[in-house]
């Protein structure tokens, strides 16, 4: 099944398939590392040999010096050659595990573009730290160690029992007699193992991503006096994990002692056995000596080879959770460059659903044309940022067209698709490089002079210039050395280097105090400027110009036109633009009062 891919729904490869799967470049030197793995347990072998003659010729009062000597060298020279070989296997399946990584994660990154925004925006954060690092690194002993350790594992027992088997079947029997006995035990630990392992390892994942959702959350739950106990999804997975874990242990550690008890029993039989075979003269005694000692030599490699299903099924659930995202439907888009016919967008009895079932648009029917204004408004949760993300192309609609220059966006490269759309979102996002970086990603090739033209028109220019090193200066994780309106001024300086002709402003001032607001107002009136804008809007004073306003409510357009007309037409738009006017005033008062309780303050 090497050649089914994660975008196989339907198929379930094996672990070993999916695994081979990142393994397909260097499959011929996995090969290569398991040969040399086995030939490293083959010559592993010898010093058992050597043991086993020498006591013999020791035994037997033939032992000479020189035959001391020659066998001294000979299990010498066997353990050398095994750590040789072992090494060079150990050397070549690291190259080839540390490479499978790369790639799976450089495959994951590569799929999240790919996929609707919906299945990052749906995934907690602490749940790619899991795909990404955690499920990933446990990954590498099972490429580097287990994938060619599994097979010499195997080879060891059975070349040395086919040694003595070759010698004296009843004493290969007498060296297995225990092994039956080992997988009775080991048929014991293997019950109800695989949910028991599964249960393990979804605990441990949704503990670190609630973890991980506790530690950004850590200044709300301390504002509002919550403990990591108290706090209930983190509590509930740690608790979880510790049931899981002890549940998995108690099923595996008594069977595994078990085995680990019985399994290197071989002498129990073997060796009553051959001392009577050697006692009726039907063995010599360097072949009872070899048949005696060889057996203890495989004992680690049956041990390592017991404890394989654990490391198969933790492998298969880790597998699972990278196979399963790179399997995830994409956002099908061609490679091939089409010529829409101007830039207007135009959407046609739209709906759209996140979820199967749950529809969150109903036939949504609008246009916009290049150099109107065209705003969007209604309650929370009434499908407006839903309309900004699917013209941006982060989604495809569940039913109806949306076009663009009228071609279909499904049938534009999403490269093509955003070459003409600069979007900015409420929720600005700044990468840990320089300000100067950050801002030409709107233009990667842009001139440092272009940078700062942008920058100035976007009203950041003063605030950049005052920071240590000005626009070399690091934006910090997440841009957490700027405040919200300077990562928000950044961003649109991002969109006005990009000059694209489609403006798309999901609510980029929803989280500006007064000051920064007409600030960024400035800026966004800078970046607009001969451009169709679509902007969704949550003060309804500053869309009273628009050319068109939409007014949504429960995912349906209910009011359309410009603002005179909507508040003689539309209830809803009437009654939130009264809720409005008295939130202005309530506002205008409480400012004037706190200017009032200040000034004999400021007298003194």
């Amino acid at each position: 099944m090497s050649h089914v891919t994660p975008l196989d729904r339907i198929a379930r490869p094996s672990a070993f398939s999916k695994l081979f799967y990142f393994m397909r470049p260097d499959k011929t030197r996995m090969v290569l590392s398991l040969v040399l793995a086995c030939l490293g347990e083959a010559a592993g072998m010898v010093p058992y040999v050597v043991v086993a003659l020498l006591a013999s010729g020791l035994i037997e009062g033939t032992l000479m010096l020189e035959m001391v000597a020659l066998f001294s060298l000979a299990a010498a020279g066997g353990q050398i050659l095994k750590f040789v070989l072992t090494w060079r296997s150990s050397m070549i399946s690291h190259g080839i595990a540390f490479k499978a990584l790369r790639t799976m994660r450089e495959q994951m990154a590569e799929k999240m573009s790919r996929v609707p925004m919906g299945v990052i925006v749906d995934t907690p954060t602490g749940t790619f730290k899991n795909r990404f690092v955690d499920n990933v690194n446990q990954l590498e002993d099972a490429i580097a160690h287990f994938m060619p350790e599994l097979p010499s594992n195997v080879f060891a027992p059975i070349l040395a029992m086919t040694i003595v088997f070759a010698i004296d079947w009843r004493m290969g029997l007498a060296g297995i007699a225990t092994i039956p006995l080992g997988v009775l035990f080991y048929l014991g630990m293997m019950r109800d193992y695989k949910p028991k392992m599964a249960r393990y390892i979804k605990s441990e994942q949704d503990m670190n991503s609630t973890l991980v959702e506790y530690v950004n959350g850590i200044q709300v739950i301390k504002a509002f006096g919550r403990t990591a106990s108290s706090y209930g999804s983190f509590s509930d997975a740690v608790a979880e994990y510790h049931d899981s874990t002890l549940a998995w242990f108690r099923q595996s550690w008594v069977w595994m002692a078990a085995v680990r008890s019985v399994v290197p029993c071989t002498l129990l039989v073997s060796l009553p056995l051959g001392v009577w075979l050697l006692s009726v003269g039907q063995i010599a005694l360097p072949a009872f000596m070899v048949c005696i000692v060889i057996p203890l030599g495989f004992i680690g490699g049956v041990l390592k080879f017991a404890q394989a299903a654990g490391q198969i099924s933790r492998m298969d659930a880790c597998l699972n959770v990278v196979w399963d995202f790179l399997g995830e439907p994409e956002l099908a888009r061609p490679t091939q460059r089409v010529e829409p016919q101007g830039e207007s967008f135009a959407f046609e009895e739209v709906s759209f659903s996140y979820r199967e079932g749950t529809e969150v648009l109903h036939d949504v029917s609008f246009s916009t044309e290049p150099g109107t204004i065209t705003a969007i408004v209604g309650p929370s949760g009434s499908g407006k940022s839903t309309v900004a993300k699917l013209m941006a192309g982060f989604w495809d609609a569940s039913a109806g067209n949306i076009t663009f220059g009228g071609v279909d966006v499904k049938d534009i490269p999403f490269e093509q698709l955003m070459e003409h759309i600069a979007y900015v979102a409420q929720d600005t996002f700044l990468f840990d490089r320089s300000i100067a970086d950050n801002i030409r990603m709107g233009k990667p090739d842009a001139t440092d002079a272009e940078v700062e033209a942008a920058a100035r028109a976007a009203g950041a220019h003063g605030f950049i210039s005052e920071l240590p090193q000005s626009y070399a200066t690091p934006a910090g994780e997440a841009g957490d050395r700027l405040s919200g309106g300077e990562r928000q001024r950044i961003t649109i300086a991002r969109a006005i280097l990009k000059d694209a002709s489609v403006v798309i402003l999901d609510e980029a001032t929803a989280y500006a105090d007064p000051e920064n607001e007409a600030l960024i107002e400035r800026a966004i009136s800078k970046l607009v400027e001969g451009k169709a804008l679509v902007t969704i809007a949550h003060r309804l004073s500053t869309i009273t110009g628009a050319d068109q306003i939409l007014v949504m409510d429960a995912g349906r357009i209910v009011g359309r036109g410009r603002h005179d007309e909507l508040l003689q037409s539309c209830p809803l738009y009437a009654r939130m633009w009264r809720e409005h006017q008295g939130a202005v005033e309530v506002l205008t008062d409480k400012n004037v009062e706190d200017r009032a309780a200040i000034r004999p303050e400021e007298a003194r």
